[in-house]
């Protein structure tokens, strides 16, 4: 997976959450062409195949996405032209120019009925419109760029953005009770940590024993969303502002969703540690981090 180092690392999807923490940690490695949606319409693949074969990237970096989880089911379209379609067009225009593609998935593509971690081995399951049309992506680019690597993550959280770490200290400061629900698993994963482990491994492309295919990239360790969000209040730097005197709780059946969540949605990361020798950090010890702005993975 060698790259040309005379020719620019392109991001796709700069302006979104993994995005931001992307761009500046890949122009640190080499010159990087950081695309928004103002510069590539992604639902376009006509503008795709320009816009790429335009730049000339060494490498592509595709962190765009559809990631409105219920409104998916009611907007498959844009749905599939976002997190199938593109990641299609991407993967040919790459494969064209000998570039290998960076893609993001996610744990949906498995229904969440597992007991324990799932494994990059397991059938994907989707049971819904998001994760049914990232798993078509990921098919898409492993299909037409033999040099891929696709990065399954969960729960993806930080302190920009839309996120539920978040949405919950937002409401921590409007309510006196939240209700989250106690029987969904993940492992919460920032993005400034999923960024840094795309970026290690980018890093050696012109390693040939860098390989292709899929890895889970997550936090170590498992937690419930009730779990996580009270680890959040209590890790919270302004503890002061909080309303919040209860947190309660629930059932899924409590929070009817237009899409089903997976009620596991834990991802084994053995593949991806023992790949690049790297340990992946707890989930607490990286929230920790997070809302305290010490960014680390040591």
């Amino acid at each position: 997976m060698n790259a040309d180092e005379t020719r620019p690392i392109l991001l796709v999807g700069a302006g979104g959450q993994l995005g931001r923490e992307l761009a500046p940690r890949l122009a640190r490695i080499g010159r990087t062409v950081a695309a928004t949606r103002s510069d590539v319409d992604l639902e376009r693949p006509a503008d795709i195949r320009a816009f790429v074969a335009h730049v000339r990237p060494a490498l592509v970096v595709n962190a765009a996405a559809y990631t409105a989880v219920d409104d998916a089911e009611r907007d498959v379209a844009r749905c599939t032209r976002l997190n199938a379609d593109a990641p299609a067009v991407l993967a040919e225009a790459s494969m064209r120019l000998g570039a290998p593609l960076v893609h993001f998935s996610t744990n949906y593509v498995f229904d969440g009925t597992k007991d324990g971690a799932y494994t990059e081995d397991d059938a994907p399951s989707p049971s819904s419109v998001y994760g049914a049309t990232k798993l078509a992506g990921e098919r898409h680019v492993a299909g037409a760029n033999p040099r891929h690597l696709i990065l399954r993550t969960a729960a993806v959280y930080g302190r920009h953005g839309r996120n539920f770490m978040n949405r919950i200290l937002e409401l921590a400061r409007e309510r006196e009770e939240l209700r989250v629900v106690d029987d969904q698993y993940i492992a919460p994963t920032p993005a400034w940590l999923l960024a840094d482990a795309a970026v290690k491994v980018i890093a050696r492309l012109s390693d040939a024993a860098v390989p292709s295919g899929v890895f889970h990239v997550t936090t170590r360790g498992a937690t419930s969303w009730y779990a996580f969000a009270e680890r959040i209040l209590a890790a919270d730097l302004d503890r002061g502002a909080q309303r919040v005197r209860s947190l309660v709780p629930v059932p899924t059946t409590e929070f009817p969703t237009p899409a089903r969540r997976p009620a596991n949605g834990v991802l084994d990361v053995t593949k991806f540690e023992r790949s690049f020798h790297r340990s992946l950090p707890e989930w607490k010890v990286a929230l920790t981090q997070t809302v305290a702005g010490t960014e680390s993975w040591s």
